[in-house]
C-alpha cells in the first residue's frame, strides 16, 4: 500500500513538473505560442468552412440525381437548389413547378407532359422539394405534398394552380399550364 502511495505521489510530481515546464515554456516563448495558436485557429476555421461548403455541394448533387434524372421533356428544365431562389427573383417571367421528386401525382404530371408534349407551348422550371419543407411552405406558400405550378413576374407571384385541382387532368392540365403566364387575362375575367 505504501508503495502504491509513493508511486501515485511520484506520478503527481511528474505531472506537476510537466505542467510547470509547459507554462514556463509558454511564457518564455510567447511569440511561438501565439503563432501556433493562431495557426490552429485558422486551420479550424478553414476546416469548418470546407465542411459547410461540401455539405451544400453534396445536397445539391443529391437533389440533381434524385429529381432531375427523370425529367420527361426538354420543356421541363431543372431549377438548381443553389440558385433557384435568386433565379425566381431576378428572372423577368418564369413558370415554376414545385413538387417532391416522387409520388403518384408527379408521375401523372410527367406522363401527361410526355404524352402531350407537342401541345405544351412553353418551358417551365422544376424546383424539387427535398430539404426543409417548412421553407417552401413559408416562402412560396406551397404544400410539399402537392404538385404546384406558379408563374412569377420579376419575382412576384402572379398566378398559380395545383395539379390535384383538375377533375379531368388528361384534358385540362396542359391547356391550364399553357395559360399560366396569362395572369392579366385571368384577372380581367375575374373582375367581370
Amino acid at each position: 500500500m505504501a508503495e502504491a502511495a509513493r508511486y501515485f505521489q511520484e506520478m503527481k510530481r511528474k505531472g506537476a513538473d510537466i505542467w510547470h515546464d509547459f507554462v514556463d515554456d509558454v511564457y518564455r516563448n510567447q511569440r511561438k505560442t501565439l503563432i501556433i495558436l493562431s495557426t490552429g485557429i485558422l486551420l479550424a476555421v478553414v476546416f469548418a468552412g470546407i465542411i459547410l461548403f461540401s455539405q451544400k455541394q453534396i445536397k445539391a448533387s443529391l437533389v440533381d440525381r434524385m429529381a432531375f434524372d427523370q425529367l420527361p421533356s426538354e420543356k421541363v428544365q431543372p431549377l438548381h437548389y443553389q440558385s433557384a431562389d435568386q433565379t425566381i427573383q431576378q428572372t423577368k417571367a418564369i413558370s415554376v413547378m414545385f413538387s417532391q421528386p416522387h409520388g403518384e401525382a408527379l408521375d401523372q404530371v410527367y406522363q401527361l407532359i410526355a404524352d402531350q408534349e407537342d401541345e405544351l407551348n412553353r418551358t417551365f422550371y422544376y424546383y424539387p422539394i427535398v430539404y426543409d419543407t417548412g421553407f417552401f411552405t413559408d416562402t412560396y406558400q406551397v404544400d410539399p405534398n402537392k404538385v404546384t405550378f406558379v408563374f412569377y413576374e420579376e419575382g412576384v407571384e402572379k398566378n398559380r394552380f395545383t395539379f390535384d385541382s383538375f377533375e379531368h387532368p388528361e384534358t385540362e392540365f396542359i391547356p391550364e399550364l399553357n395559360r399560366l403566364p396569362m395572369w392579366t387575362i385571368r384577372s380581367l375575367d375575374e373582375d367581370e
